[in-house]
């Protein structure tokens, strides 16, 4: 894979994409409580948040700590599915001590065609995770294997 720094235009798109999932994200959901001054967010899943593609610094995490001011910290692992990434979240929260987790999971589950009901199974069992220690979540959906698709079924 190339990866090599993005433009300006290209870095404007990723930033306004961002803005945009992020404040449709929780459509629908329960509002989240504010997060106190100095708190963290973790940012959990793949290759789409440790930033493959662009640079460490242009990665969503880094932008989002950026934008808000706030300690965001990338827990991305390029490659992960939900099942490498459900084992290892117990430790990354415990480390982390977040107030919130956003959590981008799934996408590498799709296209190694896995079953879903086991990757719903897994994100299931993440968001529990989080929940038990009352961090809130945030599930951002990944597109399914189609062209113009939305989120998958799944999420």
């Amino acid at each position: 894979m190339n990866c090599r720094p993005v433009g300006p235009i290209a870095y404007l798109s990723r930033l306004a994409l961002l803005v945009v999932i992020l404040t449709t994200a929780g459509c629908g959901a329960p509002e989240l409580e504010l997060l106190p001054t100095g708190g963290r967010i973790l940012a959990f899943g793949d290759s789409l948040t440790y930033g493959v593609g662009t640079t460490r610094e242009n990665s969503y995490p880094a932008v989002l700590s950026e934008l808000t001011g706030l300690e965001v910290i990338n827990a991305g692992v390029s490659g992960e599915t939900t099942a490498g990434g459900l084992a290892r979240l117990e430790r990354v929260l415990d480390e982390s001590q977040a107030n919130l987790m956003i959590l981008l999971e799934g996408g590498n589950d799709i296209l190694k065609n896995r079953n879903q009901a086991e990757t719903k199974a897994n994100l299931a069992a993440m968001i529990g995770m989080a929940k038990a220690r009352d961090i809130p979540v945030v599930l951002l959906g990944v597109p399914e294997k189609k062209l113009f698709s939305s989120a998958a079924p799944l999420y």
